[in-house]
């Protein structure tokens, strides 16, 4: 089998704050990387976010590379992945390539101008791969190819056909008498597709005679999709005073609440009770010294100079991006004791009672509420861990607060596909998507994924949500 043929990939700042290991991802192809980008790499490494945190691995990365290889970078050192890895510095010939009408001084264009001397020199073909779209363009209109950073898209988004399975009438009243079954001959999808379940996927099922005659069930399963059984879940049973609106938050809540489940993707519309549920559940756990401590945090939250500017101490000044947060615990907390102290200003005691059991809980460390930059650098031990906006993370982001988790700890990601903030993300192209993805695909019998639809927050947020 012939050999593919070698290419020049040009990397752009953004792919790197994006995935700081890209330098492994393009097999035996050559690298290189201007000396613009560079430099701009560097502007981050100071920041507390998460973009200073990626500037700052790519750093030590090249660095490693550059003891251990003992080479020389403008000449170009060899990668693991077999390729080679060039910082290309500007001359004035670089200078000169830079199509007229463009600024000399903006460091995308200089980028371009890079890359076209590439072409030049080397007579091989030279691609940008950059995740700014109007640097893609621009690219193109002077005659070079440009792509986007693939290597950690998804490939395929992860189906969310109907959730209905038809069986026969008294595989139903079985299952409500044992609990458990293995799965039936004779599944049939409502809507026609081939019955191929998921690790951990849930469904309603129907008589195939008596429609009427339904049961909420979960797939467990150790291998082959048809080898596994249908579990029975428990209904509508309130949790610290909160209830399941419907089916698939009922679904979510028996994955929140299933210790033999580590990783829980909850994925949906703004209103569906996310949030809601997660906090409600790991609050549940925690108190039921199932865990030690409920970790709360979201993504993003702005860090170093932008929270800088902002007065008081690193808990004020992040109070404004936690508030969402509070609001659904001071809620939990309202349901907790809904009905239970006969007062004559209720709202006035309420008010009072949810801040101190809140601050009970914070003092006890039973409950955590902090800024994600805080969490990156921890083992997380008996912990239940809630991590809301998670639309907004990259993979590699994901991926290093998963491989925080430590003995005995449960980790939940919430997210908004169609809310998302990151210029460099998209409703596929996201840490969220990705990693339920590869838990899918993986087969990890402790990892579930579910996809809620429901607005319960209003009639109001509900058709917002749809329609703009």
């Amino acid at each position: 089998m012939a050999s593919k043929k070698v290419k020049n990939f040009i990397i752009d700042t953004n792919v790197i704050l994006y995935s700081p290991n890209c330098l492994e991802t393009f097999d035996n192809n050559n690298i290189i990387l201007p000396a613009v980008v560079l430099e701009e790499v560097d502007s981050f490494k100071k920041n507390l976010d998460l973009n200073g945190y990626n500037a700052r691995s790519f750093i030590r990365i090249v660095e490693k590379y550059r003891e251990e290889k003992e080479g020389d970078l403008l000449k170009g050192i060899k990668l693991d992945s077999g390729g080679t890895f060039t910082i290309r510095f500007q001359d004035e010939k670089t200078r000169g390539l830079i199509p007229a009408g463009f600024d000399l001084s903006k460091n995308d264009n200089i980028i371009l101008a890079t890359a076209l001397q590439i072409k030049q020199d080397s007579k091989m073909e030279t691609i940008i791969v950059s995740k700014d779209v109007n640097l893609r363009i621009k690219a193109n209109a002077v005659g070079l190819d440009a792509e986007d950073y693939y290597h950690e898209k998804t490939t395929s988004f992860i189906d969310q056909s109907d959730d209905t399975l038809f069986v026969m009438d008294d595989y139903i009243n079985t299952l409500y008498q044992e609990k458990e079954l293995p799965i039936p001959d004779g599944v049939r999808r409502q809507d026609g597709e081939v019955f191929a379940p998921r690790m951990n996927e849930y469904f309603i099922l129907k008589g195939e005679i008596s429609p009427q005659k339904s049961a909420l069930v979960r797939y467990v399963g150790n291998g082959n999709p048809l080898d596994g059984a249908f579990k029975l879940l428990h209904q509508n049973e309130p949790i610290l005073g909160v209830t399941p609106a419907n089916r698939k938050q009922i679904y979510l809540m028996d994955s929140l609440l299933d210790p033999d489940i580590d990783v829980v993707f909850a994925i949906g519309i703004a209103g569906t009770g996310k949030t809601l549920l997660a906090l409600c559940a790991g609050l549940h756990s925690v108190l039921n010294d199932r865990y030690k401590r409920l970790v709360v945090t979201r993504s993003p939250i702005p860090m170093g100079r932008d929270l800088g500017y902002l007065p008081g101490n690193i808990n004020e000044k992040l109070d404004p991006w936690l508030k969402p947060i509070y609001d659904n615990m001071e809620f939990i907390v309202y349901m907790m004791d809904k009905g239970r102290i006969e007062v004559k200003d209720e709202y006035l005691s309420k008010n009072q009672m949810h801040e101190a059991t809140i601050d009970y809980l914070k003092a006890s460390k039973m409950l955590e509420i902090e800024a994600l930059t805080y969490i990156r650098g921890r083992t997380l031990m008996e912990t239940f861990l809630v991590v809301d906006e998670a639309q907004n993370l990259s993979p590699h982001e994901i991926k290093t607060i998963i491989t925080r988790a430590g003995i005995n700890s449960k980790l939940v990601f919430t997210g908004d596909l169609k809310q998302i903030d990151n210029p460099y993300l998209n409703e596929r192209d996201n840490g969220l998507v990705n990693a339920s993805e590869k838990f899918t695909y993986a087969r990890y019998k402790h990892a579930s994924t579910i996809y809620l639809d429901k607005g319960e927050r209003s009639r109001l947020a509900t058709i917002a949500a749809e329609i703009l």
